[in-house]
Protein backbone atom coordinates (compact mmCIF):
# COMPACT_ATOMS: atom_id res chain seq x y z
CA UNK A 1 0.00 0.00 0.00
CA UNK A 2 3.05 2.38 1.00
CA UNK A 3 4.53 1.50 -2.19
CA UNK A 4 1.42 2.98 -4.45
CA UNK A 5 1.54 5.76 -2.00
CA UNK A 6 4.83 6.93 -3.09
CA UNK A 7 4.48 6.02 -6.34
CA UNK A 8 1.85 8.27 -7.32
CA UNK A 9 3.24 10.76 -5.56
CA UNK A 10 6.18 10.85 -7.19
CA UNK A 11 4.67 10.33 -10.82
CA UNK A 12 2.07 13.67 -9.51
CA UNK A 13 5.35 15.63 -8.47
CA UNK A 14 6.31 17.38 -12.11
CA UNK A 15 2.81 18.15 -12.90
CA UNK A 16 2.50 19.75 -9.55
CA UNK A 17 6.21 21.60 -9.87
CA UNK A 18 4.99 22.45 -13.62
CA UNK A 19 1.41 23.95 -12.03
CA UNK A 20 3.48 25.77 -8.80
CA UNK A 21 5.80 27.57 -12.13
CA UNK A 22 2.86 28.91 -14.10
CA UNK A 23 1.32 30.38 -10.61
CA UNK A 24 4.13 32.18 -9.46
CA UNK A 25 4.88 33.46 -13.08
CA UNK A 26 3.21 36.86 -13.57
CA UNK A 27 0.59 37.71 -16.37
CA UNK A 28 2.36 39.31 -19.69
CA UNK A 29 2.22 43.03 -19.58
CA UNK A 30 -0.46 43.28 -22.65
CA UNK A 31 -2.78 41.38 -20.80
CA UNK A 32 -3.05 43.81 -18.18
CA UNK A 33 -3.49 46.22 -20.54
CA UNK A 34 -6.59 44.61 -22.45
CA UNK A 35 -8.09 43.77 -18.94
CA UNK A 36 -8.30 47.17 -18.54
CA UNK A 37 -9.49 48.33 -21.20
CA UNK A 38 -12.08 45.56 -21.36
CA UNK A 39 -12.92 47.11 -18.31
CA UNK A 40 -13.14 50.61 -19.14
CA UNK A 41 -15.52 49.76 -21.92
CA UNK A 42 -18.19 47.54 -19.64
CA UNK A 43 -18.07 50.97 -17.41
CA UNK A 44 -18.61 52.88 -20.20
CA UNK A 45 -21.56 50.45 -21.70
CA UNK A 46 -22.89 50.63 -18.33
CA UNK A 47 -23.19 54.43 -17.55
CA UNK A 48 -24.02 55.29 -21.17
CA UNK A 49 -27.29 53.06 -20.91
CA UNK A 50 -26.78 51.93 -24.54
CA UNK A 51 -27.70 48.75 -23.61
CA UNK A 52 -30.48 49.52 -20.80
CA UNK A 53 -33.02 47.33 -21.53
CA UNK A 54 -36.57 48.39 -22.74
CA UNK A 55 -38.49 47.32 -19.96
CA UNK A 56 -38.75 50.06 -16.82
CA UNK A 57 -37.56 48.15 -13.87
CA UNK A 58 -38.96 49.92 -11.04
CA UNK A 59 -40.23 48.80 -6.82
CA UNK A 60 -43.73 49.26 -6.10
CA UNK A 61 -44.34 51.48 -2.68
CA UNK A 62 -44.59 48.47 -0.69
CA UNK A 63 -40.75 47.22 -1.83
CA UNK A 64 -39.45 50.66 -1.06
CA UNK A 65 -40.93 51.14 1.87
CA UNK A 66 -39.40 47.62 3.15
CA UNK A 67 -36.24 48.29 1.62
CA UNK A 68 -36.17 51.79 3.65
CA UNK A 69 -37.62 49.78 7.14
CA UNK A 70 -34.62 47.75 6.49
CA UNK A 71 -31.72 50.46 6.15
CA UNK A 72 -33.42 51.85 9.42
CA UNK A 73 -32.93 48.47 11.33
CA UNK A 74 -29.94 48.70 10.86
CA UNK A 75 -29.14 51.35 12.30
CA UNK A 76 -30.74 50.08 15.81
CA UNK A 77 -28.09 47.66 16.12
CA UNK A 78 -24.88 48.09 18.58
CA UNK A 79 -21.37 48.91 16.59
CA UNK A 80 -19.28 46.09 18.31
CA UNK A 81 -15.93 47.00 20.00
CA UNK A 82 -13.39 46.17 17.60
CA UNK A 83 -14.75 48.72 15.23
CA UNK A 84 -14.83 51.28 17.74
CA UNK A 85 -10.98 50.95 17.77
CA UNK A 86 -9.03 53.98 16.69
CA UNK A 87 -7.85 52.58 13.25
CA UNK A 88 -7.03 55.38 10.51
CA UNK A 89 -6.19 53.60 7.60
CA UNK A 90 -6.92 56.34 5.16
CA UNK A 91 -3.30 58.45 6.58
CA UNK A 92 -1.73 54.86 7.27
CA UNK A 93 -1.78 55.11 10.89
CA UNK A 94 -3.00 52.59 13.28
Amino acid sequence: MKAWILAGALLAAPLLSSAAERAATPAPQGTVARDQQEVLTWLELQSSGRAASANRQSATPAERDRAYQRYLKSYTREIPEYLLQDNDFSTGSK
